[in-house]
């Protein structure tokens, strides 16, 4: 049986920087990065399309 991850959720220090690794590096690709200003956080979404 194939298995897979569909989703994950991580925290990091810097999103620039990680959005630089995943994106610049890792050949994902950004999907979403929307500031919520009501709780002063960054929604960031990357795929990598296999």
């Amino acid at each position: 049986m194939k298995q897979t991850i569909l989703h994950t959720a991580l925290v990091v220090r810097d999103y620039d920087e990680a959005i630089e690794f995943f994106c610049g590096k890792l050949g994902f690709e950004l999907v979403e990065d929307t500031y919520q200003a009501e709780q002063d956080k960054r929604w960031v979404l990357a795929s990598l399309l296999l």
